[in-house]
Protein backbone atom coordinates (compact mmCIF):
# COMPACT_ATOMS: atom_id res chain seq x y z
CA UNK A 1 0.00 0.00 0.00
CA UNK A 2 1.17 3.51 -0.78
CA UNK A 3 1.85 6.10 2.45
CA UNK A 4 2.39 9.28 2.36
CA UNK A 5 5.52 10.69 3.32
CA UNK A 6 5.51 11.49 7.03
CA UNK A 7 6.00 15.35 6.66
CA UNK A 8 2.91 15.34 3.90
CA UNK A 9 1.07 12.95 6.82
CA UNK A 10 1.76 15.40 9.61
CA UNK A 11 0.30 18.45 7.67
CA UNK A 12 -2.44 16.52 6.81
CA UNK A 13 -3.24 15.60 9.85
CA UNK A 14 -3.02 19.57 11.28
CA UNK A 15 -5.55 20.32 8.49
CA UNK A 16 -7.84 18.33 9.48
CA UNK A 17 -7.58 18.86 13.05
CA UNK A 18 -8.00 22.35 12.18
CA UNK A 19 -10.75 22.52 10.14
CA UNK A 20 -12.51 19.49 12.89
CA UNK A 21 -11.59 22.50 15.72
CA UNK A 22 -12.16 25.73 14.32
CA UNK A 23 -15.49 24.62 11.46
CA UNK A 24 -18.11 22.54 11.19
CA UNK A 25 -18.33 23.22 7.64
CA UNK A 26 -16.30 25.88 5.23
CA UNK A 27 -19.13 27.92 4.05
CA UNK A 28 -22.09 29.06 6.02
CA UNK A 29 -25.28 27.42 5.04
CA UNK A 30 -26.99 29.51 1.95
CA UNK A 31 -29.68 31.68 2.97
CA UNK A 32 -28.75 31.35 7.02
CA UNK A 33 -27.08 33.63 8.63
CA UNK A 34 -24.49 32.31 11.37
CA UNK A 35 -24.59 36.14 13.55
CA UNK A 36 -24.35 35.71 17.35
CA UNK A 37 -26.94 37.51 18.76
CA UNK A 38 -26.82 37.14 23.31
CA UNK A 39 -29.35 39.61 23.92
CA UNK A 40 -32.20 38.51 21.47
CA UNK A 41 -34.57 41.44 23.20
CA UNK A 42 -32.27 44.38 21.49
CA UNK A 43 -34.70 45.29 18.72
CA UNK A 44 -37.59 45.55 21.62
CA UNK A 45 -35.25 47.95 22.95
CA UNK A 46 -34.69 52.09 22.67
CA UNK A 47 -31.46 52.22 21.54
CA UNK A 48 -29.15 55.35 22.00
CA UNK A 49 -27.63 55.72 18.40
CA UNK A 50 -25.83 58.78 19.33
CA UNK A 51 -24.42 57.09 21.97
CA UNK A 52 -23.49 53.81 20.54
CA UNK A 53 -21.68 55.87 17.77
CA UNK A 54 -19.80 57.45 19.55
CA UNK A 55 -18.29 54.36 21.91
CA UNK A 56 -17.77 52.73 18.85
CA UNK A 57 -15.89 55.30 16.82
CA UNK A 58 -13.67 55.44 19.72
CA UNK A 59 -13.19 51.47 19.22
CA UNK A 60 -12.60 51.42 15.56
CA UNK A 61 -9.93 54.31 15.98
CA UNK A 62 -8.42 52.47 18.65
CA UNK A 63 -8.49 49.55 16.66
CA UNK A 64 -6.58 51.40 13.74
CA UNK A 65 -4.46 53.02 15.90
CA UNK A 66 -0.34 52.26 15.40
CA UNK A 67 -0.80 51.15 19.48
CA UNK A 68 -2.72 48.21 18.68
CA UNK A 69 -1.50 46.89 15.24
CA UNK A 70 2.16 46.75 17.44
CA UNK A 71 0.83 44.46 19.83
CA UNK A 72 -1.49 42.35 17.09
CA UNK A 73 -0.97 41.10 14.19
CA UNK A 74 -4.06 41.10 11.08
CA UNK A 75 -4.37 37.45 11.76
CA UNK A 76 -4.83 37.37 15.17
CA UNK A 77 -6.77 40.70 14.51
CA UNK A 78 -9.20 38.62 12.29
CA UNK A 79 -9.79 35.76 14.89
CA UNK A 80 -9.86 38.44 17.66
CA UNK A 81 -12.42 39.79 16.08
CA UNK A 82 -14.58 36.72 15.54
CA UNK A 83 -14.15 35.54 19.32
CA UNK A 84 -15.32 38.75 20.51
CA UNK A 85 -18.07 39.31 18.07
CA UNK A 86 -19.60 35.88 17.54
CA UNK A 87 -17.93 33.98 20.08
CA UNK A 88 -15.94 31.78 18.33
CA UNK A 89 -12.97 31.30 15.79
CA UNK A 90 -13.16 31.95 12.32
CA UNK A 91 -13.88 29.52 9.73
CA UNK A 92 -11.14 28.83 7.24
CA UNK A 93 -12.89 29.93 4.54
CA UNK A 94 -13.68 33.63 6.65
CA UNK A 95 -10.35 33.76 7.62
CA UNK A 96 -9.18 33.35 3.86
CA UNK A 97 -11.38 35.93 2.55
CA UNK A 98 -10.73 38.73 4.91
CA UNK A 99 -6.85 37.82 4.00
CA UNK A 100 -7.25 37.92 0.35
CA UNK A 101 -9.65 40.96 0.35
CA UNK A 102 -6.98 42.83 2.38
CA UNK A 103 -4.39 42.56 -0.02
CA UNK A 104 -6.72 44.38 -2.95
CA UNK A 105 -8.72 46.60 -1.15
CA UNK A 106 -7.22 49.10 1.78
CA UNK A 107 -10.13 47.71 4.32
CA UNK A 108 -9.12 48.64 7.91
CA UNK A 109 -9.17 46.38 10.98
CA UNK A 110 -12.44 48.03 11.65
CA UNK A 111 -13.50 47.01 8.64
CA UNK A 112 -12.73 43.63 10.04
CA UNK A 113 -15.22 43.58 12.55
CA UNK A 114 -17.89 45.14 11.18
CA UNK A 115 -17.47 41.76 8.70
CA UNK A 116 -17.23 39.37 11.97
CA UNK A 117 -20.35 41.56 13.45
CA UNK A 118 -22.66 41.17 10.66
CA UNK A 119 -21.91 37.42 9.98
CA UNK A 120 -24.09 37.37 6.60
CA UNK A 121 -26.36 40.24 6.99
CA UNK A 122 -26.14 43.06 4.42
CA UNK A 123 -25.34 45.65 6.39
CA UNK A 124 -23.89 45.90 10.48
CA UNK A 125 -27.05 46.81 12.84
CA UNK A 126 -27.39 48.99 15.72
CA UNK A 127 -28.79 46.30 17.63
CA UNK A 128 -25.95 44.19 16.97
CA UNK A 129 -23.32 47.32 18.17
CA UNK A 130 -25.19 47.88 21.10
CA UNK A 131 -25.08 44.18 22.23
CA UNK A 132 -21.51 44.00 21.33
CA UNK A 133 -20.67 47.52 23.52
CA UNK A 134 -22.34 46.00 26.42
CA UNK A 135 -20.37 42.83 26.76
CA UNK A 136 -16.59 43.90 25.08
CA UNK A 137 -14.52 46.60 26.19
CA UNK A 138 -11.02 47.73 24.76
CA UNK A 139 -9.44 45.54 27.44
CA UNK A 140 -10.52 42.16 25.61
CA UNK A 141 -8.60 42.79 22.61
CA UNK A 142 -5.44 41.54 23.89
CA UNK A 143 -4.09 38.42 22.13
CA UNK A 144 -3.78 35.32 24.50
CA UNK A 145 -1.80 32.36 23.75
CA UNK A 146 -4.97 30.93 22.18
CA UNK A 147 -6.05 33.79 20.24
CA UNK A 148 -1.94 33.48 18.86
CA UNK A 149 -2.23 29.73 18.17
CA UNK A 150 -5.67 30.00 16.43
CA UNK A 151 -4.04 32.44 14.01
CA UNK A 152 -0.96 30.23 13.25
CA UNK A 153 -3.34 26.92 12.87
CA UNK A 154 -5.56 28.84 10.02
CA UNK A 155 -2.67 30.23 8.11
CA UNK A 156 -1.35 26.81 7.97
CA UNK A 157 -4.83 25.53 5.68
CA UNK A 158 -3.44 25.04 2.22
CA UNK A 159 -5.53 26.99 -0.28
CA UNK A 160 -5.17 24.15 -2.54
CA UNK A 161 -7.75 22.45 0.27
CA UNK A 162 -10.03 25.36 0.17
CA UNK A 163 -10.54 25.58 -3.87
CA UNK A 164 -11.16 21.79 -3.56
CA UNK A 165 -14.03 22.38 -1.20
CA UNK A 166 -15.29 25.85 -2.37
CA UNK A 167 -15.77 24.15 -5.77
CA UNK A 168 -17.81 20.94 -4.36
CA UNK A 169 -19.81 22.87 -2.72
CA UNK A 170 -20.50 25.75 -5.13
CA UNK A 171 -21.13 23.75 -7.83
CA UNK A 172 -23.46 21.23 -5.80
CA UNK A 173 -25.54 24.35 -4.89
CA UNK A 174 -25.44 25.39 -8.46
CA UNK A 175 -28.71 25.35 -10.17
CA UNK A 176 -29.53 25.95 -13.99
CA UNK A 177 -33.41 26.26 -14.63
CA UNK A 178 -34.97 27.41 -17.53
CA UNK A 179 -34.62 31.16 -18.39
CA UNK A 180 -38.02 32.92 -16.82
CA UNK A 181 -37.26 35.87 -18.37
CA UNK A 182 -36.91 37.77 -21.73
CA UNK A 183 -33.32 37.98 -23.28
CA UNK A 184 -33.85 41.14 -24.04
CA UNK A 185 -36.06 44.74 -22.74
CA UNK A 186 -37.71 45.28 -26.39
CA UNK A 187 -37.45 43.48 -29.43
CA UNK A 188 -35.29 44.43 -31.71
CA UNK A 189 -36.13 46.07 -35.56
CA UNK A 190 -33.74 45.25 -38.52
CA UNK A 191 -32.93 48.35 -40.33
CA UNK A 192 -33.39 50.89 -37.00
CA UNK A 193 -31.41 53.53 -36.74
CA UNK A 194 -29.24 54.16 -33.30
CA UNK A 195 -27.50 56.75 -31.93
CA UNK A 196 -23.97 56.28 -30.34
CA UNK A 197 -22.86 57.09 -27.15
CA UNK A 198 -19.77 56.28 -25.36
CA UNK A 199 -19.23 55.93 -21.59
CA UNK A 200 -18.47 53.27 -19.14
CA UNK A 201 -20.77 51.71 -16.06
CA UNK A 202 -17.12 50.84 -13.47
CA UNK A 203 -15.78 53.17 -11.74
CA UNK A 204 -15.48 54.11 -7.42
CA UNK A 205 -15.58 56.87 -5.46
CA UNK A 206 -14.83 57.76 -1.95
CA UNK A 207 -18.05 55.49 -0.72
CA UNK A 208 -15.24 52.72 -0.91
CA UNK A 209 -11.95 52.77 -2.05
CA UNK A 210 -11.60 55.70 -4.57
CA UNK A 211 -11.54 59.05 -4.51
CA UNK A 212 -14.04 62.21 -4.55
CA UNK A 213 -17.25 62.31 -3.06
CA UNK A 214 -19.67 60.65 -5.68
CA UNK A 215 -21.34 63.89 -6.91
CA UNK A 216 -18.43 65.66 -7.66
CA UNK A 217 -17.61 62.68 -9.26
CA UNK A 218 -20.55 62.33 -12.06
CA UNK A 219 -20.24 65.87 -12.28
CA UNK A 220 -16.63 65.30 -13.42
CA UNK A 221 -17.28 62.36 -15.83
CA UNK A 222 -19.61 64.33 -17.40
CA UNK A 223 -17.70 68.00 -17.76
CA UNK A 224 -13.74 66.92 -17.79
CA UNK A 225 -14.24 63.33 -19.25
CA UNK A 226 -16.87 64.20 -21.79
CA UNK A 227 -18.57 60.94 -21.33
CA UNK A 228 -22.50 60.60 -22.65
CA UNK A 229 -23.46 58.13 -19.71
CA UNK A 230 -21.72 57.06 -16.73
CA UNK A 231 -22.13 54.89 -13.45
CA UNK A 232 -20.24 54.63 -9.91
CA UNK A 233 -20.03 51.04 -8.91
CA UNK A 234 -18.14 51.42 -5.69
CA UNK A 235 -17.69 47.97 -3.62
CA UNK A 236 -20.88 46.42 -2.06
CA UNK A 237 -18.59 45.47 0.92
CA UNK A 238 -17.69 48.83 2.25
CA UNK A 239 -20.90 50.20 1.06
CA UNK A 240 -22.24 49.76 4.66
CA UNK A 241 -19.84 48.96 6.98
CA UNK A 242 -21.65 50.89 9.92
CA UNK A 243 -24.98 51.93 11.05
CA UNK A 244 -24.73 55.57 11.14
CA UNK A 245 -23.29 55.51 7.31
CA UNK A 246 -25.98 55.86 4.49
CA UNK A 247 -23.60 55.41 1.10
CA UNK A 248 -25.71 53.34 -0.65
CA UNK A 249 -28.47 56.21 -0.59
CA UNK A 250 -25.71 59.00 -1.02
CA UNK A 251 -24.57 57.04 -4.26
CA UNK A 252 -28.08 56.48 -5.51
CA UNK A 253 -28.57 60.96 -5.00
CA UNK A 254 -25.55 61.66 -6.77
CA UNK A 255 -26.67 60.06 -10.05
CA UNK A 256 -30.22 60.88 -9.51
CA UNK A 257 -28.56 64.40 -9.36
CA UNK A 258 -26.84 64.85 -12.24
CA UNK A 259 -28.97 62.85 -14.62
CA UNK A 260 -29.90 64.94 -17.01
CA UNK A 261 -31.98 63.53 -20.16
CA UNK A 262 -30.24 64.38 -23.54
CA UNK A 263 -27.24 65.96 -22.08
CA UNK A 264 -26.10 63.25 -19.80
CA UNK A 265 -27.56 59.88 -18.64
CA UNK A 266 -26.32 58.48 -14.95
CA UNK A 267 -26.98 55.24 -13.81
CA UNK A 268 -26.23 53.88 -10.42
CA UNK A 269 -24.66 50.89 -9.12
CA UNK A 270 -22.21 48.55 -7.09
CA UNK A 271 -19.38 46.09 -7.46
CA UNK A 272 -20.14 42.11 -5.94
CA UNK A 273 -16.47 41.78 -4.76
CA UNK A 274 -15.38 38.35 -4.02
CA UNK A 275 -11.60 38.05 -3.73
CA UNK A 276 -12.05 34.40 -4.83
CA UNK A 277 -14.33 33.73 -7.00
CA UNK A 278 -14.41 37.31 -9.19
CA UNK A 279 -15.92 40.49 -9.37
CA UNK A 280 -19.19 41.47 -11.10
CA UNK A 281 -21.42 44.61 -11.35
CA UNK A 282 -24.71 45.20 -10.91
CA UNK A 283 -26.62 48.05 -12.48
CA UNK A 284 -29.81 49.30 -11.91
CA UNK A 285 -31.38 47.65 -8.27
CA UNK A 286 -33.11 49.45 -6.05
CA UNK A 287 -31.04 47.56 -3.33
CA UNK A 288 -27.45 46.12 -3.23
CA UNK A 289 -25.82 43.29 -1.59
CA UNK A 290 -22.17 42.08 -1.24
CA UNK A 291 -19.95 39.08 -1.12
CA UNK A 292 -20.39 38.92 2.61
CA UNK A 293 -23.85 38.25 2.74
CA UNK A 294 -24.19 36.14 -0.70
CA UNK A 295 -21.08 35.04 -0.76
CA UNK A 296 -21.33 32.20 -4.15
CA UNK A 297 -22.63 33.05 -7.62
CA UNK A 298 -25.65 31.68 -7.61
CA UNK A 299 -26.01 33.68 -4.66
CA UNK A 300 -25.56 36.50 -6.84
CA UNK A 301 -27.63 35.23 -9.71
CA UNK A 302 -30.45 34.44 -7.23
CA UNK A 303 -30.06 37.88 -5.95
CA UNK A 304 -30.75 39.31 -10.29
CA UNK A 305 -33.03 36.76 -10.88
CA UNK A 306 -35.54 38.14 -7.93
CA UNK A 307 -34.96 41.82 -9.64
CA UNK A 308 -35.54 41.52 -12.91
CA UNK A 309 -34.65 45.66 -13.28
CA UNK A 310 -31.51 45.05 -12.78
CA UNK A 311 -28.89 44.06 -14.79
CA UNK A 312 -24.81 42.68 -14.65
CA UNK A 313 -21.20 42.33 -16.21
CA UNK A 314 -18.46 40.02 -15.70
CA UNK A 315 -15.39 42.61 -14.52
CA UNK A 316 -12.07 42.23 -15.37
CA UNK A 317 -11.60 38.20 -15.90
CA UNK A 318 -8.70 36.35 -15.44
CA UNK A 319 -7.33 38.87 -11.99
CA UNK A 320 -9.06 37.33 -9.12
CA UNK A 321 -8.48 33.18 -10.16
CA UNK A 322 -6.08 32.35 -6.92
CA UNK A 323 -7.63 29.32 -6.32
CA UNK A 324 -8.37 28.26 -9.77
CA UNK A 325 -12.36 29.01 -9.60
CA UNK A 326 -13.16 32.43 -10.50
CA UNK A 327 -16.18 32.89 -11.83
CA UNK A 328 -15.78 29.05 -12.12
CA UNK A 329 -14.10 29.77 -15.41
CA UNK A 330 -17.75 31.11 -16.75
CA UNK A 331 -19.43 27.80 -15.73
CA UNK A 332 -23.09 28.33 -17.57
CA UNK A 333 -26.21 29.64 -15.06
CA UNK A 334 -29.37 29.90 -17.35
CA UNK A 335 -31.34 31.52 -15.28
CA UNK A 336 -28.69 34.16 -14.55
CA UNK A 337 -28.47 34.95 -18.55
CA UNK A 338 -30.74 37.64 -19.30
CA UNK A 339 -28.98 39.68 -16.72
CA UNK A 340 -25.44 39.18 -17.32
CA UNK A 341 -24.97 41.16 -20.40
CA UNK A 342 -21.37 41.25 -20.50
CA UNK A 343 -17.79 40.36 -19.98
CA UNK A 344 -15.35 43.42 -19.88
CA UNK A 345 -12.36 43.54 -22.44
CA UNK A 346 -10.53 47.01 -21.26
CA UNK A 347 -9.81 47.61 -17.61
CA UNK A 348 -8.12 50.88 -16.29
CA UNK A 349 -5.40 50.92 -18.52
CA UNK A 350 -5.03 47.21 -19.59
CA UNK A 351 -6.89 47.17 -22.97
CA UNK A 352 -7.49 43.87 -25.43
CA UNK A 353 -3.81 42.88 -25.42
CA UNK A 354 -4.64 41.27 -21.97
CA UNK A 355 -8.38 40.74 -22.11
CA UNK A 356 -8.87 39.46 -25.36
CA UNK A 357 -5.48 38.41 -27.14
CA UNK A 358 -4.38 37.30 -23.89
CA UNK A 359 -6.27 34.60 -23.96
CA UNK A 360 -8.15 33.05 -20.98
CA UNK A 361 -7.20 31.42 -17.69
CA UNK A 362 -5.62 28.01 -19.22
CA UNK A 363 -6.55 28.63 -22.87
CA UNK A 364 -5.51 30.97 -26.01
CA UNK A 365 -9.25 31.71 -26.10
CA UNK A 366 -10.23 35.05 -25.03
CA UNK A 367 -12.84 35.88 -22.42
CA UNK A 368 -15.53 36.79 -24.34
CA UNK A 369 -15.39 33.55 -26.31
CA UNK A 370 -14.93 31.15 -23.24
CA UNK A 371 -18.22 32.44 -22.08
CA UNK A 372 -19.95 32.59 -25.09
CA UNK A 373 -18.79 29.33 -25.94
CA UNK A 374 -20.33 27.74 -22.87
CA UNK A 375 -23.99 29.50 -24.08
CA UNK A 376 -23.83 32.87 -22.42
CA UNK A 377 -25.14 35.79 -24.42
CA UNK A 378 -22.28 38.16 -23.25
CA UNK A 379 -21.27 41.47 -25.11
CA UNK A 380 -17.82 43.71 -25.28
CA UNK A 381 -17.64 45.97 -23.22
CA UNK A 382 -14.98 47.30 -20.26
CA UNK A 383 -14.83 50.36 -18.00
CA UNK A 384 -12.23 52.44 -16.79
CA UNK A 385 -12.57 50.97 -13.21
CA UNK A 386 -11.53 54.59 -11.99
CA UNK A 387 -10.00 54.63 -8.29
CA UNK A 388 -8.66 58.20 -8.86
CA UNK A 389 -10.71 61.60 -9.94
CA UNK A 390 -10.18 61.15 -13.74
CA UNK A 391 -13.10 59.23 -14.69
CA UNK A 392 -12.69 59.69 -18.80
CA UNK A 393 -9.44 61.08 -18.74
CA UNK A 394 -7.80 58.44 -17.69
CA UNK A 395 -7.36 57.10 -20.79
CA UNK A 396 -9.26 57.26 -24.57
CA UNK A 397 -11.46 53.64 -23.57
CA UNK A 398 -15.04 53.55 -24.32
CA UNK A 399 -18.05 51.05 -24.21
CA UNK A 400 -19.72 52.97 -26.68
CA UNK A 401 -24.17 51.74 -27.26
CA UNK A 402 -26.53 51.95 -29.96
CA UNK A 403 -29.53 54.11 -28.49
CA UNK A 404 -32.45 55.99 -29.66
CA UNK A 405 -31.71 58.49 -27.26
CA UNK A 406 -29.79 60.06 -24.51
CA UNK A 407 -32.00 59.11 -21.63
CA UNK A 408 -31.15 56.18 -18.80
CA UNK A 409 -34.05 53.76 -20.27
CA UNK A 410 -32.25 53.67 -23.60
CA UNK A 411 -28.77 52.86 -22.33
CA UNK A 412 -30.38 50.22 -20.19
CA UNK A 413 -32.33 49.03 -23.28
CA UNK A 414 -28.93 49.10 -25.28
CA UNK A 415 -27.46 46.97 -22.37
CA UNK A 416 -29.69 44.55 -21.86
CA UNK A 417 -29.99 44.60 -25.65
CA UNK A 418 -26.45 43.91 -25.64
CA UNK A 419 -26.15 46.60 -28.49
CA UNK A 420 -22.51 48.24 -27.39
CA UNK A 421 -18.67 47.68 -28.65
CA UNK A 422 -15.92 48.13 -26.95
CA UNK A 423 -13.14 50.90 -27.96
CA UNK A 424 -9.83 51.79 -27.51
CA UNK A 425 -10.20 54.89 -29.54
CA UNK A 426 -13.23 57.68 -27.39
CA UNK A 427 -14.57 58.72 -31.03
CA UNK A 428 -14.62 55.14 -33.10
CA UNK A 429 -18.38 54.79 -34.74
CA UNK A 430 -19.17 51.22 -35.18
CA UNK A 431 -22.57 49.61 -36.56
CA UNK A 432 -22.64 45.62 -37.76
CA UNK A 433 -25.39 44.43 -38.69
CA UNK A 434 -27.01 40.95 -40.62
CA UNK A 435 -29.81 41.24 -42.41
CA UNK A 436 -30.70 44.80 -41.12
CA UNK A 437 -30.59 43.19 -37.37
CA UNK A 438 -27.64 45.36 -35.35
CA UNK A 439 -25.36 43.47 -33.12
CA UNK A 440 -26.57 41.87 -30.06
CA UNK A 441 -29.31 40.65 -31.61
CA UNK A 442 -30.36 36.88 -31.68
CA UNK A 443 -31.75 35.99 -35.12
CA UNK A 444 -32.87 32.90 -37.26
CA UNK A 445 -30.60 31.91 -40.27
CA UNK A 446 -31.21 29.57 -43.07
CA UNK A 447 -28.79 26.12 -42.53
CA UNK A 448 -26.18 26.18 -45.12
CA UNK A 449 -27.07 29.52 -46.28
CA UNK A 450 -23.89 31.95 -46.89
CA UNK A 451 -24.13 34.41 -44.13
CA UNK A 452 -23.22 38.17 -45.13
CA UNK A 453 -22.66 41.39 -42.49
CA UNK A 454 -23.09 44.65 -42.76
CA UNK A 455 -20.18 46.93 -41.33
CA UNK A 456 -19.97 50.48 -41.62
CA UNK A 457 -17.59 52.71 -39.17
CA UNK A 458 -16.62 56.11 -38.96
CA UNK A 459 -14.00 58.03 -36.68
CA UNK A 460 -14.58 62.04 -35.72
CA UNK A 461 -11.40 63.02 -34.79
CA UNK A 462 -9.96 61.87 -38.38
CA UNK A 463 -8.48 58.53 -37.44
CA UNK A 464 -7.98 56.64 -40.78
CA UNK A 465 -8.81 52.66 -40.76
CA UNK A 466 -6.32 49.93 -41.74
CA UNK A 467 -8.69 46.88 -41.91
CA UNK A 468 -11.79 44.78 -40.32
CA UNK A 469 -12.09 40.83 -39.53
CA UNK A 470 -14.86 39.15 -39.37
CA UNK A 471 -15.02 36.05 -36.76
CA UNK A 472 -17.11 33.05 -36.33
CA UNK A 473 -17.43 31.01 -33.03
CA UNK A 474 -13.60 32.77 -31.95
CA UNK A 475 -12.47 32.08 -35.05
CA UNK A 476 -11.43 34.36 -37.57
CA UNK A 477 -12.84 33.61 -40.86
CA UNK A 478 -12.71 36.68 -43.26
CA UNK A 479 -9.87 39.49 -43.08
CA UNK A 480 -10.49 42.91 -45.77
CA UNK A 481 -8.27 45.90 -45.93
CA UNK A 482 -10.21 49.12 -45.66
CA UNK A 483 -9.12 52.73 -45.62
CA UNK A 484 -9.93 56.16 -45.10
CA UNK A 485 -11.80 57.56 -41.70
CA UNK A 486 -15.26 56.16 -42.74
CA UNK A 487 -16.04 53.02 -44.67
CA UNK A 488 -19.13 50.78 -45.68
CA UNK A 489 -18.48 47.18 -46.41
CA UNK A 490 -19.82 43.61 -46.58
CA UNK A 491 -17.94 40.35 -45.09
CA UNK A 492 -19.42 36.93 -46.20
CA UNK A 493 -19.54 33.61 -44.54
CA UNK A 494 -19.54 31.31 -46.99
CA UNK A 495 -19.47 27.79 -44.88
CA UNK A 496 -22.06 28.65 -42.36
CA UNK A 497 -21.78 25.51 -39.77
CA UNK A 498 -25.67 25.77 -38.22
CA UNK A 499 -25.73 27.98 -34.97
CA UNK A 500 -23.07 30.11 -34.38
CA UNK A 501 -22.39 34.06 -33.17
CA UNK A 502 -20.09 36.36 -35.54
CA UNK A 503 -18.65 39.59 -34.12
CA UNK A 504 -15.99 41.79 -35.93
CA UNK A 505 -12.60 43.84 -35.23
CA UNK A 506 -11.66 47.41 -36.67
CA UNK A 507 -8.43 48.50 -36.83
CA UNK A 508 -7.33 51.92 -37.50
CA UNK A 509 -3.68 53.59 -38.20
CA UNK A 510 -2.69 54.91 -35.14
CA UNK A 511 -1.75 54.01 -31.30
CA UNK A 512 -3.30 56.49 -29.29
CA UNK A 513 -2.43 54.28 -26.24
CA UNK A 514 1.02 53.70 -26.98
CA UNK A 515 0.72 49.45 -26.42
CA UNK A 516 2.63 48.97 -29.77
CA UNK A 517 -0.85 47.50 -31.58
CA UNK A 518 -2.95 49.93 -33.56
CA UNK A 519 -6.11 50.70 -32.04
CA UNK A 520 -9.00 48.72 -32.35
CA UNK A 521 -12.65 48.28 -31.31
CA UNK A 522 -14.56 45.22 -31.18
CA UNK A 523 -18.19 44.39 -31.83
CA UNK A 524 -20.84 42.44 -29.26
CA UNK A 525 -21.47 39.44 -31.36
CA UNK A 526 -24.62 39.02 -33.81
CA UNK A 527 -26.02 35.09 -32.77
CA UNK A 528 -28.01 33.33 -35.41
CA UNK A 529 -29.69 30.21 -34.52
Amino acid sequence: MNRLPQKSSRALMLCLLVLIMLAPGLLPAYGSSSSFSPVPDDRAMQIDHAGIQTQMTALINYLDSPAYAATTTWEEHIVLAYQLAQQRPPTPLEFLFLNLYRQHEPVSRGFALSVALRGQETETSWEQCAAFLRRVTQSDWAVTPLIRAQAAALSTVPRSYLAITLRQQIISASREPAIATPLTTTVTQPYTEYNIYYGYLHAHSELSDGQGNPLDDYVYARDQGGLDFFSLTDHGELLLIWPWQHKWQDLKDAAEATYAPGQFATLWGFEWSNPILGHINVLNSEDYTNALSDFGLVDLFDYLVARPEAFARFNHPGEYDYLFIEFLHLRLNAAAVPQMVGIENFNKNDGFDQFYYGGSWFTDTPFIDVGNGKGWYLGALGGQDNHSVDYGTRNEFRTAVLAQDLTRESIIDAYRNRRFYATEDKDLQLDFRFEGYPMGSRVTGQPGVPRTFEISACDAGGDTFQEVRLYRDGVLIVTQPVSGNCFQTTLTDNAPVGSSYYYVIVRQNDDNDANGRNDEALSSPIWIE
